[in-house]
């Protein structure tokens, strides 16, 4: 199943980690598994990645717009050519911050994960 947040913040309150990178396709996928309160695996799909600075995992995760672009601008170095049609997302536990370039963030929960090894 797959949707699309209409809108920012998203707000999860279970374990997220890093699960794969496509260069070819600059597609970056955060998983959260399963768990206690939860029975199917959510996925976080940032697509037409530009740049990212994540830690490799979550506690818990918050993804929002970013208030302050500054650390995305220095990173990229060339924030005029990420302009047009790209977001800046902030990726957050409350405690450690990381933020994603892309144009597009989707959601997709399900069941079966032991099945998927990573895209």
């Amino acid at each position: 199943m797959s949707e699309d947040p209409e809108s920012l913040p998203l707000n999860f309150d279970h374990r997220f980690q890093l699960w794969s990178y496509s260069k070819s396709h600059r597609t970056l996928v955060m998983r959260g598994r399963p768990g206690e309160a939860y029975d199917e695996y959510v996925d976080i799909v940032f697509m037409d990645v530009l740049g990212m600075k994540l830690a490799s995992g979550y506690s818990r995760l918050t993804v929002s717009a970013a208030d302050d672009p500054s650390e995305m601008d220095e990173l990229l170095r060339a924030p005029e050519r990420y302009s047009r049609g790209f977001i800046n997302v902030e990726v957050s536990d409350g405690d450690t911050k990381g933020f994603v370039v892309c144009k597009h963030v989707t959601v997709r929960r399900g069941t079966g994960w032991q099945e998927e090894k990573g895209r």
